[in-house]
């Protein structure tokens, strides 16, 4: 049996030092850069701006560990808009969500009917529904979920994490469903008997894990800002003749932005991670105050 983490608890909320006074004003002058705003149209807008440059988008609605059904219903109820909208707009963007947004904490099968409600509109429009993946409390409910749905819905892909040391075994399993992947290095806090610690390991993982993804054929996003990371993904796939249409590079918004265009103008799929809405401070933070090295990376990217 896979490690199924710690249990059904919910992600740790930004403590109260956080959510008030001068340091989230200063916060919010980050989110500024990396949130797309509150409302969908802030969201819509800015992937028609990156469509004109050759960029693709994933547009995720912020929010996760809701309580209730209510909130569970406007989740839904919101992507389903979203979905409207990215139609009408004619803007190149799929969606990603999180399964403890659509009540994933509340039961996992109201989760998974939720999800299908998403995901029929979206293959409606001939799009595509990604899951992010969430703390080790949700991995397997995340995967069950996906694996479920995946054998009904074409349209779907799910994000892994490399720092996670059961990823591996994931992401053989996920091959062999035919699932599409995102992989991502990882920015929940994590003990280190399930988790890396050390960077090297965690990018040692993510490019061993990238390279299974790129042979297996299945649609890949490999979600990252690391150039190195990056360049042996260009070096493998030309050395093994693996189409471009398979793969894609994802990217967080406001992060690496001429790395973004240049990848883009090579031909390489680029696509843009969006966030948007009134729940920024938890992405924020996260971004922020749980991997330290992140701290400097935002400061840096202030100026790129």
């Amino acid at each position: 049996m896979q490690n199924r983490g710690h249990g059904k608890g919910r992600a740790r909320r930004p403590d109260k030092r956080l959510r008030q006074g001068p340091m989230k004003g200063l916060l919010s002058l980050f989110a500024k850069r990396y949130i797309a705003g509150t409302e969908r149209s802030d969201a819509i807008e800015t992937a028609k701006r990156l469509n004109s440059l050759r960029i693709l988008a994933a547009i995720d609605h912020l929010g996760e560990n809701i309580k209730t059904k209510e909130e569970a219903d406007e989740t839904v109820a919101e992507y389903l808009s979203l979905l409207d909208e990215i139609r009408c707009a004619g803007v190149s963007a799929v969606v990603s969500l999180k399964l403890t947004h659509l009540g994933l904490d509340i039961s996992e099968a109201l989760a998974e009917t939720n999800a299908v409600v998403v995901i029929e509109r979206a293959l409606q429009y001939n799009n595509t529904v990604w899951f992010d993946m969430e703390s080790s409390a949700c991995t397997q409910r995340t995967i069950d979920a996906y694996i479920s749905l995946k054998r009904r819905f074409p349209n779907i892909g799910i994000a892994i994490q490399s720092y996670l040391k059961r990823s591996e075994a994931d992401v053989k399993l996920l091959i062999s469903k035919g699932g599409s992947v995102r992989l991502v290095k990882g920015a929940y806090k994590e003990p280190p008997d399930i988790a890396f610690k050390n960077k090297k390991d965690v990018d040692d993982n993510f490019e061993r894990l990238m390279k299974q993804l790129l042979l297996s054929g299945n649609m890949t996003a490999i979600a990252t800002h690391d150039e190195k990371i990056i360049n042996e993904a260009k070096r493998f796939a030309d050395e093994k003749k693996i189409s471009r249409s398979s793969f894609e590079f994802e990217m967080l918004l406001g992060i690496k932005r001429s790395l973004q265009r240049s990848l883009a103008e090579e031909g390489f799929q680029v696509r843009t991670y969006i966030p948007y809405g009134r729940d920024w401070l938890p992405y924020t933070i996260r971004r922020l105050r749980e991997r330290k090295e992140n701290i400097y990376f935002v400061v840096r990217n202030l100026f790129d």
